[in-house]
């Protein structure tokens, strides 16, 4: 028999065991050899690791097809986070829950210069958006802002018609009134989150901003805590805000464990114009020590640079965004017309940090500055435009005049139907459009009015925990995702629909002859 063909694999020597533990190794045997994959998988399967290897090949196949999920979702426009403080933080978007490195502002939108020749100069029309937005550091006169709340005890109808009230929108904001009074506790707070029937959500639990919410609604309407139906209401609702503000900081956010969360800072600011409010209508000075604490606090969480305000006090490495800022700039206006002194460097920033987060030479808003120009919206650009209004923006300036007429489209219509209710829009928009008057303002507002005022509950319990009877339903129908009545709640809808009822005589118009 002839010798068998040489097996190509080396084979391990015969060891020999000799007694006690002296054993023989083949000094080959601790030399490394480099393996191919087909060696290694061959041993593999030799050394009995096929389970190994199953399990290696579904892992594969299980990271393979992630992968492909998370590159095949398309890009949305679907946050923008207005009312973002009411958002579950599941949902909060990333660049809100990190600290940003440091980010340059354009103070001015001036297009790039090519390095190359440039072409023949020819005649063209002169485009009135082409220039920066104009941003005049002195705030507007505010001595008169709140002269116009004594309408709602006005008995001549024809009057408070040409305001642009009416009987029935009064009536309504009579029964709201009366809604909100009922939903306060006994210790003098108001909750969004529990205590009636549709509240929102326990993620957005925030009793001063509910307690702001209420009093803005309250005081809106020209009742006050010295004189009016609802006075001792709003009295205990007061003294409940000063009992919990943080007398070191002037904070009034009563969740402070949870510094950081989007309600904090939007509470902080609607409470602090709720107690500037009081004070200026009122001139009642145990308010006083209370609301300037509170203004103080938000003149220092102002980005020191870049002029917004965000979540938390803001520091350089942090980016505001307009939806915080716009409710912070409106608290410092407040704060001017209580006779609290507010500088114009904070005017100056808050407005430099508008350019930033505006587009179209300042006629549309975005959230924030890093924003693509796709995250411009209605209800931002309305913010926008508000805040330009009230740091001086002239009427016929052609950023304005613009934004104005993007506002007045019809895709933005107020109705009150399914997935096209947007109350926390139609708020911006009422009082935009209420600064300019004329006809443009009655166009949209007179139906959009009458259309809050339909929608309300006129019947009903009026009993706890089943009182309805003057509120507004916050899913029915559901509106717009932005707008966040769904997580608010019956109190957040309710008082929203108020203000807007009340625009009429909450604010004198800015450009009022």
């Amino acid at each position: 028999m002839s010798d068998p063909k040489p097996d190509s694999r080396r084979k391990s020597p015969r060891r020999t065991r000799s007694p006690g533990l002296n054993l023989q190794v083949d000094p080959k045997d601790l030399e490394f050899h480099e393996l191919t994959w087909f060696d290694w998988l061959r041993e593999v399967r030799y050394s009995g690791g096929m389970g190994f290897t199953i399990s290696l090949t579904l892992h594969l196949i299980v990271l393979a097809v992630l992968a492909w999920l998370i590159i095949d979702q398309p890009a949305t426009n679907d946050l923008d986070p207005y009312i973002a403080s009411w958002l579950d933080p599941a949902e909060i978007p990333a660049e809100s829950q990190r600290i940003r490195q440091p980010v340059s502002l354009p103070l001015a939108f001036a297009p790039a210069v090519a390095a190359s020749t440039p072409p023949p100069v020819t005649q063209a029309k002169p485009d009135p958006l082409a220039r920066a937005p104009a941003s005049r550091p002195q705030a507007v006169d505010v001595g008169r802002a709140l002269q116009n709340r004594r309408a709602f005890t006005l008995s001549d109808p024809a009057e408070l018609e040409q305001l642009g009230g009416s009987a029935a929108a009064q009536r309504a904001v009579k029964a709201g009134l009366a809604w909100l009074a009922r939903q306060q506790t006994s210790v003098g707070h108001w909750e969004l989150h529990q205590g009636y029937p549709n509240p929102g959500t326990s993620v957005i639990k925030t009793d001063t901003g509910a307690t702001a919410l209420a009093l803005l609604a309250l005081q809106g309407a020209g009742q006050t805590h010295v004189e009016g139906e609802h006075a001792a209401v709003i009295e205990k609702g007061l003294r409940w805000l000063i009992d919990i503000q943080d007398k070191s900081t002037g904070d009034l956010h009563d969740q402070r464990q949870e510094e950081g969360r989007q309600p904090a800072f939007y509470a902080h600011a609607m409470a602090t114009i709720a107690l500037c409010e009081a004070l200026a209508l009122t001139r009642d000075e145990s308010l006083r020590p209370a609301a300037e604490l509170a203004v103080q606090y938000l003149v220092t969480s102002q980005h020191p640079e870049q002029g917004g305000w965000k979540y938390r006090p803001i520091s350089k490495l942090m980016v505001g965004d307009l939806s915080v800022t716009g409710w912070a700039l409106m608290a410092l206006h407040t704060a001017r017309m209580a006779d609290i002194p507010v500088s114009d460097e904070e005017f100056q920033r808050a407005s430099a940090f508008l350019d930033s987060v505006s587009e179209r030479s300042g006629s549309r808003y975005k959230y924030e500055p890093l924003d693509p120009p796709d995250r411009i919206s209605a209800a931002l650009t309305a913010e926008g435009l508000l805040c330009r209004q009230w740091l001086g923006w002239e009427r016929d300036f052609p950023p304005h005049v613009e934004g104005i007429a993007s506002l007045l489209q019809e895709q933005y219509r107020p109705a009150w139907t399914s997935g096209r209710r947007n109350v926390y829009e139609w708020y911006y928009i009422a009082q935009v459009l209420h600064n300019l008057g004329g006809a443009d303002w009655k166009d949209w507002y007179l139906p959009t009015r009458d259309a809050i005022v339909k929608a309300q509950v006129t019947a009903g319990s009026v009993r706890s925990p089943n009182d309805v009877r003057g509120s507004w339903h916050p899913t029915q129908p559901p509106g717009m995702g932005h707008e966040y009545a769904e997580k608010a709640g019956r109190l957040y809808i309710t008082a929203m629909c108020l203000l807007i009822l009340e625009t009429p005589t909450r604010h004198r118009p800015l450009y009022a002859e």
